[in-house]
């Protein structure tokens, strides 16, 4: 096969698309605007240790070969160390991805796409495209195509506000998941995740009317509204000696495509994700899977 294939976005679709085609020896190159892999599987390192500030777990069928998590519902059931971010480094080994790009509007070049990065500099001409970035995201790429775009945008994703906290001195909680309520949803500790140990840390995922309500809010203020929002509800000590919010304005699917992925009319421009299927983050991957095998079928 000799098509060229380029993918947008290194998460979890991006990332099980361009594991399935490299498996068939096509050399699909990923394209990341961020400086990590694995987008909501994602870690954030302090001094007092990993912190996990997106997914806090994923389905046991997600590839990455993590840690079981017995006590958490199934959809959290595997766990990477030292935190999710693991995860997502399993699955991208020898894959071609070019971290820090963003990609701009594709551009139609007869049967084939044009791509350049936010500098206007070209990353190259191919046969095939695979967007995989959330939906507002991947209409915008696809604008050239207007019926694909237009299809894309009848999914939709709510955002998520987190809060990091980590203590060096114990807090006297129990290290388990606690359910919240209020403007709160839950909250997360490391040391429950298997194989985690060290100082205590936790991440507290706010409501999705809160989330929604609050989007624009600086980070310090979000984090500053959330601890107290945590202290209504839970008997905490002291200050954190870490502390910060993350703002993921893509977290979770509210209205799913309803189909593995959307293709323009001749096939060669084809977005998906999580987005295309569910909530899950196995919803992700078997979106990106079948967004390969659809290129695997058709390229020449």
């Amino acid at each position: 096969m000799t098509d060229r294939i380029a993918i947008i976005g290194a998460g979890l679709a991006g990332l099980a698309a361009g594991r399935a085609l490299t498996e068939t020896g096509m050399t699909p190159v990923i394209f990341e605007k961020s400086r990590g892999l694995g987008g909501r599987l994602a870690t954030r390192r302090t001094d007092i240790g990993p912190i996990d500030h997106g997914a806090p777990g994923v389905p046991a069928s997600v590839p990455g070969g993590g840690e079981v998590w017995h006590s958490a519902p199934v959809e959290m059931r595997q766990t990477g160390l030292p935190g999710m971010s693991a995860l997502a480094r399993a699955m991208s080994g020898g894959l071609d991805i070019r971290k820090s790009v963003e990609v701009q509007p594709l551009i139609r070049a007869e049967n084939t796409w044009r791509l350049s990065d936010q500098q206007g500099v070209g990353l190259g001409v191919f046969d095939r495209v695979i967007v995989t970035a959330p939906p507002i995201q991947a209409a915008t790429l696809t604008a050239a195509d207007a019926t694909l775009s237009a299809q894309i945008t009848k999914a939709d994703m709510s955002p998520l506000w987190t809060l990091l906290m980590a203590f060096v001195d114990p807090t006297g909680l129990e290290q388990e998941v606690l359910t919240l309520g209020g403007g709160l949803a839950k909250a997360i500790p490391m040391l429950a995740k298997p194989g985690q140990t060290g100082l205590e840390r936790w991440t507290v995922h706010a409501s999705p009317d809160w989330s929604a309500e609050n989007l624009e809010l600086e980070k310090d203020d979000a984090a500053a509204r959330l601890l107290e929002a945590v202290r209504e509800q839970v008997d905490l000590p002291g200050e954190p000696d870490y502390l910060a919010a993350h703002r993921w304005r893509y977290a979770r699917v509210r209205t799913p495509l309803g189909m593995p992925f959307a293709a323009s009319a001749d096939g060669r421009l084809i977005a998906g994700g999580d987005w295309a299927l569910g909530r899950l983050a196995s919803d992700a991957v078997e979106s990106g899977r079948a967004m390969a095998a659809h290129v695997i079928q058709t390229a020449g």
